[in-house]
């Protein structure tokens, strides 16, 4: 169905295209029309050219309109998925049955604490968590995503002989590129297959239930009944479910299955219900720890990642720099990470030849700047003039009531942004959506600094050319003049060219926009000097205006387009140093201070 479809659209786009080749030959062809109208008397006869040309802006809006249409077309196409998303899938039912027999099996003694571990790492995971910092390297079109995080884990030497941490939870149906494991020293870690981490949560959820019905303390092992049991088939089939589920269908489920489990306290339904949701969405990448590498408690993961970057460029000026070859200048990095841990560090590293020209701690629907007093929220649904998706999940609360802090480094000219925030993960509902919105520019002199060195160069030898062309010197020198000239537009096109290709970030507009016009007039004062006439003889009348030494209007305005192209590159480049130079003089609000000179 889908290669017939394909098909029909591929004949109707060739159907189109024969269409628009005769309207863009009667837009384009002259006398088509103008001499049907030469032997007629009249107005007709002597307005045949006028004829002619509303016919030839007719065909050519035509055509304008065919091309857009084609052009609609194939970006449609082109930007299209290749296979639809597909719905959650059910897991089988034998196989349910089947892993709900195995998790019955698998709690022993030597298992049973680094189950309980696992469950709480899923239930609440910042219990546990006392340090992340992650780290984000933009030295490469793909974002490079660097984890470190310190486990806190009382009593992990007698949990068994390994244990089973949760280092990160993507999204069911998301891949993770280039993940890699690693222990405090550097060495490999395993991970569970999908397979083995699916026997590991359905262990942990009969673990669970277990507990959450045991009257003893603490809890011990106990037969389900009839009811739980079918009550924990339902759960499985949620945990199992290939594919995100959404999460009011899965609490609407849960209402109805925890019903026929007997609970000893409400704070027990609600581990079941966090575990059973957090697994909903997610698949969790388990690693398995030997307990030896647990000293004093502590235990110290490190996993690496790549993430593409979706593009956040908008309107005329995001389309100017990607049509440009120009890399985007600011990158939005999302902090969900905070949520997870007591303490949580995040730094974005951009290349050295780059500086932090603003950076932003903001909500990623509303743009608004966070502040300490915000508190979460479940997102209201509602659009307002703040709130334009109604997706916001802040508000601001009293002070006595918020116990969360951030707070982001001084910009002092350094090529990261560093933000560290504290208590979010404790927050019930969780401050969610939070983004850190970093703007970089380059290090001075940078492209601004070539293009105005460009921009000089050009100026110069365009009022040197515009000189030679009005004396009679100017005969003399040959081609030369027009060799010189070609040199800004060669050096434009380089400068143009050599620039951080690999990098995520880096460009400036306002640089490549200036070798343009660098360029471009030199091309221009290229040609006009190859065509120029030969330069008056001696005697005759000077032209009264002139600029610079220059007679010919057409050389002064190229001069004045070069002219006015120097002053404000040099000036935006003037400026940016200054900025940058006032950037290095602050002074850190710490105890200490490093200097240089």
């Amino acid at each position: 169905m889908q290669e017939r479809r394909g098909t029909r659209k591929t004949v109707m786009n060739f159907a189109i295209y024969i269409l628009a080749i005769p309207l863009i030959i009667l837009a384009g062809g002259t006398g088509w029309l103008r001499h049907r109208f030469d032997g007629n008397g009249g107005w007709i006869g002597r307005h045949g050219d006028l004829l002619e040309a509303a016919g030839r802006i007719f065909f050519f809006l035509l055509a304008a309109a065919v091309g857009l249409l084609i052009f609609s077309r194939l970006r449609d196409r082109l930007g299209r998925e290749t296979a639809d998303p597909e719905p959650p899938v059910d897991p089988d039912v034998a196989w349910l049955q089947e892993l709900q027999k195995s998790a019955a099996s698998r709690i022993t003694e030597d298992d049973r604490k680094a189950i309980a571990m696992f469950v709480e790492l899923i239930v609440d995971p910042a219990r546990r968590r006392s340090r992340l910092t992650e780290t984000i390297d933009l030295d490469e079109r793909a974002v490079v995503q660097q984890v470190s995080i310190s486990f806190s884990l009382p009593h992990a030497e007698n949990g068994g002989r390994v244990l089973y941490v949760p280092v990160v939870q993507p999204r069911k149906g998301e891949l993770v590129d280039n993940f890699h494991l690693r222990n405090a020293r550097g060495d490999s870690l395993p991970t569970m297959s999908y397979e083995e981490s699916i026997r590991l949560a359905s262990a942990g959820l009969r673990l669970l239930i277990e507990m959450s019905g045991s009257e003893q303390v603490p809890p011990a092992h106990r037969t389900l009944g009839e009811a739980e049991r079918a009550a924990e088939l339902a759960l499985l089939q949620i945990v199992a479910t290939r594919g995100p589920m959404n999460s009011q269908v899965v609490d609407r489920k849960m209402d109805i299955i925890l019903e026929k489990i007997k609970f000893r306290d409400d704070e027990s339904r609600l581990r079941v219900r966090k575990y059973v949701a957090a697994l909903s969405s997610s698949y969790p990448i388990v690693a398995v720890v030997p307990a030896a590498e647990a000293t004093s408690g502590r235990l110290l993961l490190k996993y690496e990642r790549t993430f593409v970057p979706s593009s956040l460029t908008r309107g005329w000026r995001g389309l100017l720099r990607l049509s440009l070859g120009l890399k985007p200048d600011q990158v939005a990095v999302p902090v969900e990470l905070a949520l997870t841990a007591e303490s949580y560090h995040l730094r974005v590293n951009a290349p050295s030849n780059k500086y932090v020209l603003k950076q932003f701690l903001q909500c990623r629907h509303c743009r608004t700047l966070a502040t300490r007093k915000w508190r979460g929220m479940q997102p209201r649904g509602m659009k307002d003039e703040d709130d334009k998706q109604g997706l916001c999940a802040h508000k601001v609360g009293p002070a006595v009531e918020v116990d969360h802090h951030f707070r982001v480094r001084r910009r002092r000219g350094q090529n990261f942004v560093h933000v560290y925030m504290r208590g979010y993960a404790k927050a019930s509902p969780k401050m969610r959506d939070l983004q850190v919105l970093a703007r970089f520019k380059e290090v001075p002199p940078g492209a601004r600094g070539r293009a105005t060195v460009t921009a000089l160069a050009t100026t110069l030898l365009i009022a040197v050319a515009g000189n030679l062309v009005g004396t009679a010197h100017g005969a003399q020198v040959g081609g030369l003049p027009a060799l010189m000239l070609a040199l800004p537009a060669v050096a434009a096109g380089w400068f143009g060219m050599a620039s951080d290709k690999d990098a995520l970030v880096g460009g400036s507009l306002l640089a490549r926009l200036s070798l343009i016009v660098s360029g471009a007039v030199s091309v221009a004062a290229v040609v006009l000097y190859l065509g120029s006439p030969a330069p008056a003889p001696a005697g005759s009348i000077a032209q009264p205006l002139s600029f610079v030494g220059i007679t010919d209007w057409r050389w002064i305005a190229l001069c004045a387009v070069s002219a006015l192209n120097l002053i404000y590159v040099s000036y935006r480049f003037t400026l940016k140093l200054v900025h940058y130079s006032d950037l290095l003089k602050r002074e850190d609000l710490g105890t200490g201070e490093f200097a240089w000179r």
